[in-house]
């Protein structure tokens, strides 16, 4: 429409001053028309405008209300995991206090020497127990006659003329001189350490030679003992001295052992019981055979005995059967001829 006034204002320049004027009315008019479609445009895109506006409100208002909920629901399931993971820390809170009461307690109770033997005694006795019968071995008993020195255990060895020879085993727990070469090795301190072990090697020491002076003498004992270590590290703490081990073996004749050396050494022994108990029973077993082969051999003759007389049974009952019934039918058949004939 704008193309075709434009071109309808260029002829008009070519007539003239007539049509200068229609030019101008021309234009006027072009001029009100244009008016007219700013004005519709303008209204156009005042609605478009109206109407974006409305479509974005409402697009606003529906992000902000799933935004609020989405928010709000992970927040109550944060505040859910929260509180579910206070309530763990707080139940793990007081596992712990009761663990550390506990800790102190046992570490209260290990404090006391005589405590920490009765637990070394009470955890070797439930080693024997689980390998060995009750009648292999014996709680506090003097090991040496006369003495009145009781070992803690003592295994039943055989000996000779059926005299029972002791084993004694006695448990040690220097757990003081253990715990301070753990805290020099915390604190890295090297000569604290060499300090504490050559008290501990000393300690150590003094056990195997009570051991051997109060429960090892030969032939009422075994010409040696066992020391029994309570805990692994205690012992893997001890033997790590070779030169210690060696000497208390070869001079005081007393074997270091832990839970687990002392379960094999008894092991072994029970073993030996098993075996020993079967080679003794071996001979009993061949009297007992021997009895039963001389009964056998009186029950074969007299069985063959039985076994003729029954023979010659059986053959005079053949006879009876055979030769004396016939004779006996001949007779009848005599007789049954004589009244035939009369």
């Amino acid at each position: 429409m704008i193309l075709a006034g434009i071109w309808y204002i260029l002829q008009q320049l070519k007539q003239g001053p007539q049509g200068n004027l229609d030019v101008s009315n021309q234009l006027y008019q072009n001029r009100q028309e244009n008016e007219q479609l700013r004005q519709t445009i303008d209204q156009k895109l005042t609605q478009i405008q109206q109407n974006n506006d409305q479509q974005l409100e409402r697009m606003r208002q529906t992000v902000e209300e799933k935004l609020e909920s989405t928010i709000q629901s992970r927040l109550k399931q944060s505040m859910a995991n929260v509180n579910q993971q206070l309530e763990s820390v707080n139940k793990s809170l007081g596992e712990m206090q009761s663990l550390s009461q506990d800790v102190a307690s046992l570490n209260k109770t290990l404090s006391g020497t005589k405590t920490r033997g009765i637990m070394g005694e009470v955890q070797l006795g439930n080693v024997i127990e689980d390998i060995l019968t009750s009648a292999q071995y014996e709680r506090e008993i003097p090991t040496i006659a006369g003495s009145s020195n009781r070992v803690e255990f003592a295994i039943k060895l055989p000996g000779e003329h059926q005299q029972t020879v002791w084993l004694p085993i006695d448990s040690k727990f220097p757990l003081d001189s253990y715990e301070r070469i753990q805290t020099a090795l915390d604190n890295s301190d090297r000569e604290q350490v060499d300090k504490e072990r050559k008290a501990l090697a000393q300690q150590i020491r003094k056990f195997a030679q009570d051991i051997n002076s109060k429960y090892i003498q030969p032939p009422q004992t075994t010409d040696f003992g066992i020391m029994f270590l309570p805990t692994e590290n205690l012992y893997s703490e001890v033997v790590r001295n070779a030169q210690l081990v060696e000497e208390l073996r070869k001079q005081e004749n007393v074997i270091v052992t832990g839970p687990s050396t002392i379960a094999a050494i008894l092991n072994a022994l029970s073993v030996g019981f098993k075996t020993l108990t079967i080679e003794q029973n071996a001979q009993k077993i061949s009297q007992t055979l021997g009895k039963f082969k001389a009964e056998f051999d009186s029950y074969t003759k007299t069985l063959t005995i039985a076994q003729k007389h029954l023979n010659d049974a059986s053959k005079k009952l053949d006879q009876l059967s055979s030769t004396r019934t016939n004779a006996m039918d001949r007779i009848l058949r005599d007789v049954e001829a004589l009244d035939d004939e009369s």
